[in-house]
């Protein structure tokens, strides 16, 4: 039977069961294409955009229709002249479209397709150029200008986004190290602030308790705080077992070792060896400096209360949180004015 031969029906069929029998026919493999490639693609845009930073990507060839394609893509953050948001630089067999990019297949999918705040980018904020390259030996254009690639072919639309979705693995991986490092430099900077008055405060404690101590000594009795004052909750009763850790520190303010000046000093080594330590930077992919990954985060200003150093006579309130150190009990408390 020959071609001419067949009727509507028959040639249905046909076509049904060819289309059936895709996976019995390997598909092209890509090899006749010849792409930008990578290096090419970063280096021009390095050269062109100057971007601070920038991410390439090759998707696996495919093919639609029996014929064969490839799509690169490159992600780059920044730039001279960039503006904010998304600017897309389109290819087609390696020469630029440049009408019709709002219904092109790489806009649609830059702009519908791709969650950018899940590679810690502001698609609003943040100037992004998206970068497509597809090459083919035969390009899907829609129109009769030939300036755009429509986004109704499933496999490239699939592949495109891949490939912009792989430039933004390589960018979040490097914007989470640099946020990670961004936060401890804050932080440390904040807790330095504060260093100051902390060790004045501390210095001044000090000071009190070698001064009661020398009273103490000199057998000069205190008079009583008009406040209720129970012997269980006493500054001087609750010190039970570090009395030598007391008078060695007394020992050591007398000899001079101990200093305002002295405390700032190791305030400050330990803010600079501990201070990753404590916040809990691990350098994770979703840039989670916190602990326990949290994923909300509440601005470090929104918590800023002032803070003051009070003897405390009474008995606190059942409950209460409590920081216990060698010299002192500290009971975290929110004075109203």
């Amino acid at each position: 039977m020959g071609p001419h031969e067949l009727d509507d029906k028959q040639i249905t069929r046909l076509v049904q069961l060819l289309r059936s029998a895709d996976d019995l026919f390997k598909s092209p493999d890509g090899g006749c294409l010849s792409p930008l490639g990578e290096y090419n693609l970063n280096l021009g845009i390095q050269k062109v955009v100057e971007p601070e930073i920038i991410a390439t990507a090759r998707d696996k060839p495919g093919a639609y229709d029996g014929h064969p394609f490839i799509v690169e893509a490159a992600v780059s953050l920044g730039g001279k002249d960039a503006k904010e948001g998304i600017t897309v630089v389109r290819f087609a067999n390696r020469i630029p479209l440049l009408f019709e990019g709002g219904a092109d297949v790489a806009t649609r999918v830059a702009n519908s397709k791709i969650k950018w705040s899940s590679y810690k980018i502001d698609h609003k904020r943040d100037k992004i150029g998206v970068f497509v390259s597809i090459v083919s030996t035969k390009v899907p254009f829609k129109g009769t200008g030939k300036e755009y690639i429509g986004d109704d072919i499933t496999e490239i639309q699939q592949s495109v986004k891949r490939a912009l979705q792989g430039c933004c693995q390589q960018l979040r991986a490097h914007l989470a190290k640099r946020n990670a490092l961004r936060d401890v430099k804050e932080r440390k900077s904040r807790l330095l602030k504060y260093i100051p008055d902390v060790s004045k405060s501390l210095f001044g404690i000090l000071e009190v308790m070698q001064k009661r101590k020398q009273e103490e000594s000199a057998g000069v009795v205190r008079p009583s705080s008009p406040r209720k004052r129970t012997a269980e909750w006493s500054p001087m009763k609750r010190i039970k077992s570090s009395e030598e850790d007391v008078n060695s520190i007394l020992s050591s303010m007398s000899k001079g070792e101990i200093s305002e000046m002295i405390l700032k000093q190791r305030l400050e080594e330990a803010v600079e060896i501990n201070a990753d330590v404590v916040f809990g930077v691990d350098g994770n992919d979703n840039g989670d400096t916190r602990k326990g990954g949290s994923a909300s985060k509440k601005d470090d200003n929104d918590d800023k209360q002032p803070l003051c150093l009070v003897p405390l006579y009474d008995e606190p309130n059942p409950g209460s949180s409590l920081i216990r150190h060698p010299l002192f009990d500290f009971y975290p408390i929110n004075i109203t004015p």
